[in-house]
């Protein structure tokens, strides 16, 4: 991407800042600001839209309370060309922004550089286009709030991967420095917290662990009535899994765990499988041999990530040591293992870009594998990119064939893109399918969300019995196994379906229920979370409930930060409904970047409402 660069090139011509205040430079030298406050805010949207602009929505979005609309986009163009020191800058209908190939844009770092580049900018931690508002245009304003909370989000995934990166290159001061920043900027976030007490506790400063513990419980019982995860708690006695103390009898004991904690894993013993991973890392480590000790840190990141709920950081932390190591046996294929594992993980906590970019640095490590396609296609679709992302689930199960689990998985997710577009047979029929795959393979831990979302298009159609015995059974079992994410959207086809059957106090109930189970995990699935959330603001707008208004908002903030753009769209539509007629511009700004002709039929209708 044009832009996505180091900020210390010396070759760079034009260095555009939009973090903090804005500034431009060319070939070094500070240009005048432009008069008034709209030509940034016209760059701005230009550089993040990343697509060609049509001038009548420029002129309507920016300037529709000006005598001649379009006079002053001109205008503000030309302040743009000269601004950048060139006549090419913006040109041509729809206005495209060109920039030359060496140019750089902080907010094109943060998003598609590396944590090293991005790290560095001038302006981390400040907002976007600061002191910078639009008032009289709400759907401008709408999006720029909705990218600040976005950048916000994006700055802190950085912070975490650098401290993250710091912590297992046992650079144990920068990777408190790092997180106390990320503490700093969201103190309610528990992630946040966990990190800032492992770095404390794994660099030997047990004293300051302890005081950021205690004062973590203080603010989470004081602020929010709850105590923290076990996470939080344990993360006080992390010392680095080179640290733990064992009887290390060698290599040979060392492989030993390494089968013990696999096959107890698989077995479904998580707490003993664990244990064993954790003694295999130490052994190996005090054995010498680093390539088996960056096995046992991939198994047991992974058996975190994926087996164990609420432990994504210290899976994480697991991950960046593999790779550290990994990287220094040369041995690229263990790298781009540990990459994809943590590309998983930024999936659930939708951290897109950063998904990409560790998608990218495993396929340059080793070649690429069909699984890349797979994690690109859930980046693609979580972002309302749905053709791109069944494109990318199609090509990755030409390669997945002889992975039963990551097959069922890739089906699985074709048959969500496609319920998405309104495609409830497809839905209805590729549902099915993966949910025989999960039986056939006993695959407890993800049966339930094929059985859940197959009972949620059966209450769509008008099929209640069955969908009440799949949608029952998907709960009970999604809490057995005690996933959050399962148990949210089941709760949430409960709730339809109590819809269904005019049970609408039961309904509010099952959806309350819902929006709490399906984010009560600090690693849980925000897209998840965020699908429940959309189903009760659908209710609520029906229903005329009163938690709908709490409901939007929600959805709205969390998508908002995530990117997650038809959620974004949805919650101004349902915004539109309970009486804000200017979130309707807002809805059709972000829906732009969204190909679901689901969403865009809603904002026809919606207009013609408005309309009339």
């Amino acid at each position: 991407m044009p832009g996505a660069r180091s900020a210390d090139d010396a070759r760079v011509s034009v260095r555009i800042q939009l973090l903090g205040a804005p500034s431009v430079q060319v070939d070094g030298v500070p240009q005048r600001p432009p008069r008034g406050k709209k030509a940034w805010a016209l760059l701005a949207y230009l550089l993040l839209s990343g697509r060609p602009a049509p001038r009548e929505q420029l002129a309507s979005l920016l300037f529709g309370e000006a005598d001649d609309p379009f006079g002053a986009l001109r205008w503000n163009l030309a302040e743009i060309r000269r601004l950048l020191a060139s006549t090419d800058a913006v040109r041509g209908s729809p206005v495209e922004l060109v920039l030359p190939p060496d140019a750089f844009v902080d907010v094109r770092t943060l998003s598609a550089g590396t944590w090293v580049e991005a790290v560095e900018l001038d302006g981390l931690g400040r907002e976007l286009l600061e002191g910078v508002s639009v008032a009289s245009s709400p759907a401008f304003d709408a999006w720029l709030l909705a990218e600040r909370r976005h950048v916000q989000q994006q700055t802190e995934s950085i912070l975490r991967e650098a401290a993250l990166a710091r912590l297992a290159a046992g650079q144990g001061d920068a990777a408190i420095d790092l997180a106390a920043r990320l503490v700093a900027s969201n103190p309610f976030e528990e992630n946040f917290q966990e990190l800032l007490i492992r770095a404390h506790a794994a660099s030997g400063d047990r004293a300051a662990a302890a005081r950021q513990l205690s004062a973590c419980i203080e603010l989470f019982r004081h602020e929010l009535g709850i105590e923290p995860g076990r996470a939080v708690f344990d993360a006080a006695e992390a010392t680095g899994v080179s640290a733990t103390v064992t009887a290390v009898t060698g290599r040979a004991a060392a492989r030993a765990q390494l089968d013990a904690g696999e096959a107890a894993i698989a077995a479904g013993a998580l707490d003993a499988g664990l244990e064993c991973l954790r003694r295999a890392a130490a052994e190996s480590h005090a054995s010498g041999d680093l390539e088996l000790k960056t096995r046992s840190l991939l198994a047991l990141g992974g058996a975190l990530a994926h087996a164990a709920r609420g432990r994504d950081e210290e899976a994480s932390a697991a991950l960046h040591e593999a790779i550290a190591i990994a990287r220094r046996l040369d041995r690229g294929d263990l790298v781009a293992r540990a990459q994809r594992e943590l590309a998983w993980v930024d999936l659930l906590r939708a951290r897109f870009a950063r998904a990409v970019a560790r998608v990218e640095e495993a396929r340059a490590a080793d070649g690429g594998s069909p699984f890349d396609r797979a994690l690109e296609g859930a980046a693609a679709y979580q972002q309302g990119r749905y053709r791109d992302g069944i494109e990318a689930f199609e090509a990755a199960l030409e390669g997945l064939g002889d992975d039963p689990r990551l097959t069922a998985m890739g089906i699985g997710e074709i048959g969500l893109v496609r319920f998405m577009l309104g495609e409830r047979d497809a839905a209805r029929s590729t549902f099915a399918e993966t949910l025989d795959k999960a039986r056939t393979l006993a695959w407890n831990a993800y049966l339930p969300y094929p059985e859940a979302m197959l009972g949620i298009v059966e209450v769509r159609d008008g099929d209640l019995p069955a969908a009440r015995e799949r949608l029952e059974h998907a709960f009970a079992l999604g809490c057995q196994i005690r996933d959050c994410c399962w148990e949210g959207i089941a709760a949430a086809g409960l709730a339809l379906l109590e819809e269904a059957e005019g049970n609408l106090d039961a309904a509010l109930e099952r959806f309350e229920d819902a929006a709490r189970r399906s984010v009560r995990e600090p690693d849980a699935w925000l897209w998840a979370h965020a699908f429940v959330l959309d189903l009760a603001c659908a209710f609520g707008v029906r229903q005329g409930a009163e938690r709908t208004g709490a409901w939007v908002a929600n959805l709205e903030a969390l998508s908002s930060r995530t990117g997650m753009r038809e959620f974004l769209a949805r919650a101004y539509l349902y915004r539109f409904d309970l009486g804000d007629v200017e979130a309707l511009a807002a809805a059709e700004l972000v829906a732009a970047d969204v190909d679901n002709p689901v969403l865009h039929d809603r904002l026809a209708e919606r207009s013609r409402v408005r309309a009339t």
